[in-house]
């Protein structure tokens, strides 16, 4: 029997712990008391197994969402025959926490297999357990998940290499997360090397996109929770290989029940390509809702950039997902947004100011630049965010509309303003 410390005839969610130590219990009374409608509603003392059932209360019968969370470290392996006996209780809306002092991979992978929806370090913290309790919530809100209801996929390229693609992708992944608590994963699409890992100071995981490609067939939400990796803001994160590795073998059909699987299970996938992977860009184009084409505004990127509209633009449906961005902008450059505009016939969706010298410290720390940073940079990302967030954010011009006269490196009667 649990030990209820709080009575009530109706929870609309519904928290209690087994085998918790103190921090864990305190850690889940705090998080539960900041969420509007969740409440603590007891311990259980013993795992759970076949043959010792657990007497559930009313109000845990009669909630609309249950949360357990199980204490891994007094016996592991009984751990997660608790997190598989849970699952076959039928507990209304049921996900389950973990906790534990250790994070081995193998462990956790099983774990995630069992059923576990969340796996956080001990000592516990409230504001972890909180965030997670949130997400839990808004999952469960949309249970069966409708068509205007499903996540929305970005893909960000460089136009070509080094005008900051991957920077930009992890600040505004982290951005959607801090400012706008949107449950959000951050795919770090390089097949060897990737940087999403180092700028924002986490591990390498063993488990990586193309493998979840290569389980595309079996693909469920618990074996999805074994491969992403969790930052402590809530951001979850699919690294890139730490170490050189074959390039991306995947089919157009896989990488296409990947993407519609992901957007089941997140607000927004945020997806950090190459246009090198020449096999699967135009799988990876349909299956995403908008295209960030990033560049510098210097001659080489600016050339690279008019040169991979013209090729995009070839389909009607990429041309209205492309949203160029111009990266490193100052108020010196020598080609300006509407010169840029004029010989891409597309418009500058957003213009991301140079923050060289704070990038490089966040770079060096491991850490992006805060939400909340008082800077143009940081204000730039806010405003990109709420652009993705607003449904009525404006398109792109279709290709062929009448711009100024102005060209980058063409031959004929059009003339360099």
């Amino acid at each position: 029997m649990p030990s209820e410390n709080l009575h009530y005839e109706h929870a609309p969610h519904a928290l209690f712990s087994i085998c918790a130590t103190p921090d864990v219990v305190s850690a889940a009374l705090t998080a539960s008391s900041e969420i509007s409608g969740s409440e603590f509603v007891g311990e259980f003392h013993d795992y759970f197994t076949p043959d010792r059932r657990p007497q559930l209360s009313a109000t845990i019968k009669a909630s609309n969402m249950c949360v357990a969370v199980v204490d891994c470290d007094r016996d592991p392996e009984m751990a997660i025959s608790t997190m598989e006996r849970l699952r076959t209780m039928q507990l209304p809306n049921l996900s389950i926490v973990a906790f534990s002092t250790q994070m081995e991979a193998s462990y956790l992978l099983r774990a995630m297999r069992a059923g576990c929806n969340e796996f956080l370090n001990k000592p516990a913290d409230a504001g972890a357990l909180r965030d997670a309790l949130m997400r839990f919530e808004a999952s469960h809100a949309v249970k069966i998940p409708r068509k205007e209801s499903l996540g929305r996929v970005i893909c960000f390229y460089g136009a070509k290499g080094g005008v900051g693609t991957t920077t930009l992708a992890v600040h505004v992944a982290n951005n959607l997360v801090r400012r706008h608590r949107k449950r959000t994963l951050l795919i770090d699409h390089q097949h060897e090397l990737g940087h999403v890992a180092l700028y924002l100071g986490m591990k390498d995981s063993h488990y990586h996109f193309d493998e979840l490609v290569l389980n595309a067939d079996r693909l469920d939400t618990a074996l999805l929770q074994g491969f992403v990796s969790r930052h402590p803001s809530g951001l979850e994160v699919l690294t890139s290989h730490d170490s050189c590795a074959p390039d991306h073998k995947s089919s157009p059909e896989e990488i296409e029940l990947v993407l519609n699987f992901l957007r089941t299970q997140y607000e927004y996938v945020i997806i950090d390509s190459n246009m090198s992977y020449k096999a699967i860009v135009k799988p990876m184009l349909r299956g995403c809702d908008e295209v960030c084409l990033v560049s510098t505004p210097d001659v080489a990127a600016l050339r690279d950039l008019a040169r991979r509209i013209e090729h995009l633009s070839l389909d009607d449906e990429t041309a209205r997902k492309l949203r160029i961005v111009i990266n490193r902008s100052t108020s010196n450059d020598a080609v300006t947004a509407e010169q840029i505009e004029a010989a891409v016939k597309s418009p500058v969706w957003i213009s991301i100011p140079n923050a060289y010298s704070d990038l490089v410290s966040a770079i060096n720390a491991g850490e992006p630049i805060r939400a909340d940073h008082r800077s143009p940079f940081a204000s730039q990302i806010s405003k990109w965010a709420l652009k993705l967030i607003d449904s009525g954010a404006p398109r792109a011009e279709q290709p062929g509309a009448q711009k100024k006269k102005f060209s980058f490196w063409r031959t004929g009667t059009e003339q360099v303003a």
